[in-house]
């Protein structure tokens, strides 16, 4: 072979890319090919020239290692591999997959809702589940629906990324938030930066499906949100031109969790009430308390007693300054503790002798203390409580002034209102 054939050869094999199948395909040619020149050539002939048969044979060999090493080479560039899972890989991402979907947050009165997806599944749609964030309960509902789309549009953390959170979100929208409007008829206006540039993908069928749901998901837990629209710099239409789809108006309600917004929701204001009756606001409290159903005061645990007080909502607006002496507890001597309401904030529910309460745990609709019987759901089959606890340390000598306030809702024409205030306390 002359030397400017070669050449031209060997630019041929420098342009090639095989796969690691073809390079041992191409090998098992070569060697075939060999045994056939074997075959063709007697032993007289090969002997006969030997330095040619010997060359032949050589160059043949020296080809087939020369694709192999190109393949390796080829297969070997950067941003061509493919990792393989090994064995502990597969159990890295079982591992990412089940605490994603395992993450069972517990709200509180001081948290909302922030939804990303779930990595590491087969469904075309990856599920949305809901992280914590913690946020001030007494900020204006506005200023919490802000704080958590602006965490949504962040990003999942680190640490949440390593349990299999996903989102479309990260780091470069992290502040493209322009407004959050919210209308007396309950309809929210989000308004972010045009960031369609800095997530392109976003119109693709699946993207925009998984970023909707979180976003719809996470404004939707707040309970005066009736309607959803979202904007790119004041216009709707450039907003979802942009996932390809017309101006659209979504109900909140579809994507509530109606259990969990109602939870939400009676702890946050559960939070707003204490705060209220421990600093004696009583026209504020009377605000939650229906016109026709009045408030209820049970002593004890086991409401609908004789003990119990009935308060009409303009009554308990003017406790201020009622002086009237209420039989708000009483012991195993029948002895009874009667004081004016203020009295019985200041000396029966925030102490009583020398001991102060905390009110450091707090439980929805169940309690798992108290020696009387627990009557609120026999009384009050559909209400709901959230309670407020101060409990000692059992083998303390102070157990036995363990107190708890309950506050118990009914909702009545699609309102939650506070029925009744149950205190549950050791018997003395």
């Amino acid at each position: 072979m002359k030397r400017s054939n070669f050449d031209s050869q060997l630019k041929m094999l420098n342009n090639i890319s095989l796969t690691g199948q073809e390079s041992s395909d191409s090998y098992q040619r070569v060697i075939s090919k060999v045994n056939k020149v074997k075959k063709r050539k007697n032993i007289g002939i090969i002997f006969g020239r030997p330095i040619t048969g010997i060359a032949t044979i050589l160059v043949l060999i020296v080809a087939g290692w020369f694709l192999n090493d190109l393949v390796n080479y080829s297969n070997n560039q950067p941003g061509d591999q493919k990792p393989s899972l090994v064995e502990d890989d597969n159990s890295i991402v079982d591992e990412k997959t089940n605490a994603c979907m395992e993450s069972n947050v517990e709200l509180s009165a001081n948290s909302i809702l922030v939804y990303f997806e779930c990595d590491g599944f087969k469904e075309q749609q990856p599920p949305s589940k809901a992280v914590l964030r913690e946020v001030n309960s007494e900020e204006k509902v506005e200023s919490r629906i802000e704080y958590a789309v602006k965490q949504l549009i962040r990003g999942p953390s680190k640490e949440e990324i390593a349990e299999g959170f996903i989102s479309i979100f990260n780091e470069e929208t992290a502040d493209l938030l322009h407004s959050i409007e919210l209308q007396d008829s309950g309809h929210l206006i989000v308004d972010f930066v045009d960031f369609s540039k800095i997530i392109p993908n976003g119109n693709a069928s699946a993207a925009s499906f998984g970023m909707m749901e979180t976003l719809n998901k996470t404004v939707s837990q707040f309970a005066e949100v009736e309607t959803i629209e979202y904007r790119f710099d004041g216009s709707c239409a450039e907003f979802f031109g942009w996932i390809q789809q017309s101006c659209t108006t979504y109900e909140a309600d579809d994507y509530r969790d109606l259990e969990e917004n109602t939870k939400k929701l009676l702890l946050e204001r559960s939070e707003v009430l204490f705060n209220q009756l421990m600093t004696k606001q009583w026209g504020e409290l009377a605000n939650n308390i229906h016109l026709e159903r009045g408030l209820v005061y049970s002593p004890y645990s086991n409401v609908g007693d004789s003990d119990d007080l009935h308060f009409s909502k303009e009554e308990v607006r003017r406790f201020s300054e009622d002086q009237k002496q209420y039989s708000w507890s009483w012991d195993q001597s029948e002895t009874e503790f009667k004081a004016t309401p203020n009295d019985f904030v200041e000396n029966l529910l925030k102490k009583r002798n020398n001991y102060i309460y905390e009110y450091d745990e707090i439980t929805y609709n169940d309690s798992n203390v108290g020696t009387m019987i627990n009557t609120i759901h026999d009384i009050y089959p559909n209400a709901i409580y959230v309670e407020y606890l101060d409990e000692p340390d059992r083998e303390s000598l102070d157990w036995g002034y363990y107190q708890a306030i309950r506050f118990v809702y009914e909702e009545i024409d699609n309102e939650w209102y506070l029925i009744a205030l149950v205190r549950g306390a050791h018997n003395p």
